[in-house]
C-alpha cells in the first residue's frame, strides 16, 4: 500500500511530465498505458506506413490510442485539430478491429479541435457504417485519473524513479538526516560557526522568489547542524556524494519546467514529500537542507564574476 505523501510526490512527477512536449510527453504518456493494460502493443513505424496512427492497441485490439505532445507555439487550436483529425482517418484505414478511439494529448484543445472530435462523434455513432467510442484524454487530469492512478506502486516507480523514502537509495540519508532536524527540540544553541550570510547575487541571478528567499532564511539556522551531521558520519565521501545526487535532482526538475517556484516545489518534495509544509518542524528541515546545498554551490547557478543582481521573475536562467 503506497503512503499518501508518496502518492502525491508521484503526482507532482506525472503533472511535471505532462508540461514536457512532443514526444518526450509521448514517450511518458505510452509507458503510462504500457502499464495499464497487460497486452498493449505499440508499433514500431516502418517506411512510408509509419505507426498507422497507432500509438497503442489494447483490450484485444478493441482500445486504439492516439497520443499526442504539444509541439507548436503558434496557431495551436489548428494544429492541434489537424493531428487529431489525421490521427484518426490513418487508425481507422489501418486498425479495423477498434471500437474505442482514445486521443491522449497535452495540448491545449479549443474550439477548433472540441467541433472536430464533436463531428467525428456524430458520423461514427450508434446506427451509422462503422460505430466508434471516441474519447479525449487530457493531461495532466485525465491521464492520472483513468490511468495513472490505477497503477502499483512498483509500476509507478518504473515510470516514475525516486520516491524518497522508499524507492530511492541514494535519498535514503538524506532522508535520516531530515529526520535528525525533525527531532530537534527548542532553540537552536549549538552553534558551531557563525551563520553566514545569503549569497544575496546568487539569489538574484536565479531569481528566487521572495518566499523562497524567507524559506532559505529560516531553513538556514539548522546549517552548522548539517555541518556536523556529515562530520559523524563514518563515510568521508558521503556529503559529496548526496551533493551530486541533489545536484541530479535540480536537473532533473529543470528538464521539466524554468519556473523557479516550481523547481524549488520539485525539489523540497524530492526530499520530504509532498506534504511535508504540513509540520513545521519538517517544512523546516526540508528547507535547511536546500538552502544547505544552494549555499554550498550544488544546486542553482552560480553567477558570472561581476555580476550585481537583478531583477526577480518566474523563470530560472538558461
Amino acid at each position: 500500500m503506497i503512503d499518501s505523501a508518496w502518492k502525491a510526490w508521484y503526482r507532482a512527477q506525472h503533472d511535471l511530465r505532462c508540461r514536457a512536449s512532443g514526444e518526450t510527453f509521448e514517450g511518458y504518456a505510452t509507458g503510462v498505458l504500457a502499464r495499464l493494460h497487460d497486452d498493449y502493443l505499440n508499433p514500431d513505424p516502418m517506411g512510408t506506413l509509419g505507426d498507422g496512427g497507432c500509438d497503442g492497441l489494447a483490450e484485444n485490439g478493441s482500445i486504439l490510442y492516439a497520443c499526442y505532445g504539444q509541439r507548436a507555439t503558434t496557431g495551436v487550436d489548428q494544429k492541434t485539430k489537424d493531428k487529431l483529425e489525421a490521427d484518426f482517418a490513418r487508425g481507422c484505414s489501418n486498425w479495423p478491429t477498434f471500437t474505442m478511439w482514445r486521443f491522449v494529448t497535452n495540448s491545449q484543445f479549443g474550439p477548433t479541435p472540441t467541433s472536430s472530435l464533436v463531428a467525428l462523434r456524430k458520423r461514427h455513432e450508434e446506427g451509422t457504417e462503422r460505430p466508434l467510442i471516441l474519447e479525449l484524454w487530457r493531461a495532466p487530469d485525465d491521464l492520472w485519473w483513468k490511468a495513472v492512478d490505477k497503477l502499483t506502486p512498483a509500476q509507478l516507480d518504473e515510470i516514475m524513479p525516486g520516491v524518497p523514502h522508499a524507492q530511492d537509495v541514494e535519498l535514503a540519508d538524506l532522508v535520516e538526516l531530515i529526520e535528525s532536524l525533525t527531532a530537534i527540540n527548542g532553540q537552536v544553541d549549538d552553534l558551531l560557526d557563525p551563520i553566514r550570510p545569503v549569497p544575496s547575487t546568487k539569489m538574484d541571478f536565479n531569481r528566487l522568489p521572495e518566499t523562497t528567499r524567507a524559506e532559505f532564511n529560516e531553513g538556514r539556522l539548522l546549517s552548522p547542524r548539517i555541518d556536523k551531521w556529515f562530520a559523524e558520519q563514518t563515510d568521508p565521501a558521503l556529503r559529496d556524494a548526496k551533493a551530486q545526487r541533489f545536484r541530479s535532482i535540480y536537473q532533473e526538475a529543470r528538464q521539466t519546467t524554468t519556473d523557479v517556484r516550481e523547481i524549488v516545489r520539485y525539489i523540497y518534495g524530492a526530499l520530504g514529500g509532498q506534504d511535508f509544509d504540513m509540520s513545521t518542524k519538517r517544512a523546516n528541515a526540508v528547507y535547511a537542507v536546500t538552502a544547505y546545498f544552494f549555499d554550498s554551490c550544488d544546486i542553482f547557478e552560480e553567477p558570472p564574476l561581476g555580476y550585481s543582481g537583478g531583477e526577480l521573475s518566474d523563470a530560472a536562467p538558461n
